[in-house]
Order: C-alpha cells, then structure tokens, then sequence
C-alpha cells in the first residue's frame, strides 16, 4: 500500500530451519525493514520447506503456515524474526507448537488476534499456499537458501550497505 510500482523488488527465499536464513536475517534484516518502511522496496518472502525432507520433519512447513497466520495479523516479519531468534542450536530439531505459539506472542500477537491466529494454525489455513511456494521456488531454479534476487537477478550479498546501494541502483 502506497508503494509506487516502479519500485524495485526484493524476493527473498528463506526455510524457517536454514541456519544460514537466519544469519541473513541478523545481517540484512535490518536493512531491507529500513527499505521497506521507506517504501524505497516491495519485499517478497518466498518461505521454502526442502529442509523438512533433509532434516525428517515438519517444523519449517508448520513455521511457514504459522508465519502466514501472523501476517493476518500484520506481524509477518514480526513472526520470522522470532522463528529465526528461537532456532534450535542444533539444526533438526525442530519446534513444538508451544515454540511457534511463543513465537506468535514476541511478535506482539496477544488477545483475540491471537485466538484467531491459533484457529488459523489449527484449521491448516495455509498449508495448501506453503506447499505451493515450495514447489514454485523450485521451479524458478532457486535450490537453496537464503536466495534474493533484486528485480528477478540473484544479488550476491555482501554487506547491509552493499544490498542498499543495489536496491539504490535499480531503482528508475
């Protein structure tokens, strides 16, 4: 909303359970939250569930479902940046639905909208859009993540300030 469509966009693919998702996310978070609220980017998050079938679980499609219910909520970004904070230290272990409840609650999800974001949770709301995104992520060519592509480009990232001046550069 009031972001001009010749704004440059930043497609994002992230797995709730990638280590290296959440590295990106403590790096670059910040910078591409300080272009959004700017309105100087249109963010895209592409959430991916491939490690579900390497790591033998369910926790990033549940994670991704529950992310979507939060953006009901309009704490999308609020809820990932909580998912990525509350990673297990040790890759596959997952979440309980405890986890992803508490998760719902630091992004400052409380009252009725968390009733609505726990009946979201619980009725599967998204987890036909989840699978779909996995599987449109792979058809694109994107084997791994984080990916972000500026424009439809892979960007190489390197530093905050270097993905600012790209988003910069591409803006017409």
């Amino acid at each position: 909303p009031g972001v001009p469509a010749t704004v440059p966009v930043l497609d994002v693919y992230e797995d709730p359970q990638c280590p290296i998702c959440q590295q990106y996310e403590a790096m670059f978070g910040p910078a591409v939250s300080g272009m959004v609220a700017a309105g100087q980017v249109r963010l895209v998050v592409h959430t991916m569930t491939f490690l579900d079938t390497n790591l033998r679980n369910d926790s990033s499609r549940r994670a991704a479902a529950a992310a979507f219910c939060a953006a009901d909520q309009n704490r999308f970004s609020e809820y990932m940046s909580a998912v990525y904070a509350g990673q297990p230290a040790q890759e596959g272990q997952g979440w309980t639905n405890g986890q992803l409840t508490g998760f719902a609650t630091q992004a400052g999800i409380s009252g009725e909208a968390l009733s609505s974001w726990q009946a979201c949770v619980d009725s599967k709301k998204y987890a036909a859009h989840v699978d779909a995104l996995e599987v449109a992520s792979e058809k694109s060519g994107v084997t791994g993540t984080p990916t972000v592509r500026l424009n439809g480009k892979k960007v190489t990232l390197t530093t905050p300030a270097d993905l600012v001046a790209q988003v910069k550069a591409a803006t017409p």
